[in-house]
């Protein structure tokens, strides 16, 4: 299947020169944060990009020999898929192995991009790359020594019920989007960690009402967590206030890394924890009257 190139790429491509070539990795996790590793030899520079090649004991690696992923394409709506063979050596995510963060679930809906480069002399990408792949990772399958990861295509994103809004008690927006329309990033509350655990951080946090950041979202802006965000279970304010998370973090925060903590919504109507609390009862969309099957024909 063809992909588009660049015209000086075109070029090299139709001379008689011996032409070093690699794959670019990039990786896009859900939580935040970008992960970029190459197969190649040495690491490679790409639109300002660092990819990693790991080094010799740290990984991770990548279509080593006899231990190559493939993919497949196919024409019409069909998903299209590429597997990943990784051996992940001593690298590591968010200050977890690589294979731990696997099985957390970091890489869970991540977005990967898979790009070819052709380079005359190594380290030379003027002339641009190959998009090979784009999907995201539908599974991650840790064995003893290596990792298999299952990448699809986002056509599977037109595999899903229809209509997109169905008959509801419960509010279809989701907090801050523009359906929904409340301004998130004027309800950022920043917070030093103190102290805790990956899943149970402490932070001095100002009085709030009970409940306010249940439901809400917490993202480091600093530190080996930065960029990184979890959902938050049951926060307690005080000094320190106590903030307990719906799934861990790949690793502990230090001391001193700062976050944002934003308000949750359990998208009730007149509820204190609902659109009542952000003054937004307006935009709330939802059916509560819905009757029983039995009564609804």
């Amino acid at each position: 299947m063809s992909k588009p190139i660049s015209p000086r790429l075109e070029v090299l491509l139709g001379t008689d020169a011996d032409l070093f070539r690699a794959d670019l990795y990039e990786f896009t996790l859900i939580g935040g944060g970008v992960l970029r590793y190459t197969n190649a030899d040495a690491d490679i520079t790409m639109n300002g990009k660092l990819f990693s090649a790991g080094g010799i004991q740290i990984g991770p690696y990548f279509d080593t020999q006899g231990n190559r992923g493939y993919s497949r394409w196919a024409v019409g709506t069909s998903v299209d898929t590429t597997m990943l063979d990784i051996i992940p050596g001593a690298a590591t995510v968010g200050g977890q192995p690589f294979k731990v963060a696997c099985q957390q679930g970091v890489f869970d809906g991540a977005t990967l991009k898979k790009q070819r480069v052709f380079m005359p002399t190594f380290g030379d990408t003027r002339r641009g790359p190959i998009t090979m792949f784009v999907g995201r990772v539908a599974e991650a399958d840790v064995g003893r020594s290596k990792i298999t990861m299952i990448i699809n295509s986002h056509l599977e994103l037109l595999d899903q019920v229809f209509p997109r809004n169905l008959y509801q008690a419960g509010c279809v927006n989701n907090l801050g989007d523009t359906a929904c329309g409340v301004n998130l990033a004027a309800l950022a509350v920043a917070c030093t960690i103190t102290g805790g655990t990956a899943q149970s951080l402490q932070a001095n946090l100002a009085v709030a009402p009970t409940g306010k950041f249940n439901q809400g979202k917490v993202v480091f802006t600093s530190g080996v967590l930065s960029g990184m965000s979890r959902t938050v279970k049951l926060a307690t304010a005080g000094a320190p206030g106590t903030i307990t998370l719906l799934l861990p973090f790949p690793s502990a925060p230090a001391v001193a890394d700062t976050f944002n903590i934003y308000p949750g919504c359990d998208k009730t109507y007149a509820g204190t924890n609902g659109c009542a609390k952000f003054a937004n009862q307006a935009r709330w969309r939802a059916e509560p009257l819905i009757p029983i099957v039995e009564t609804a024909i």
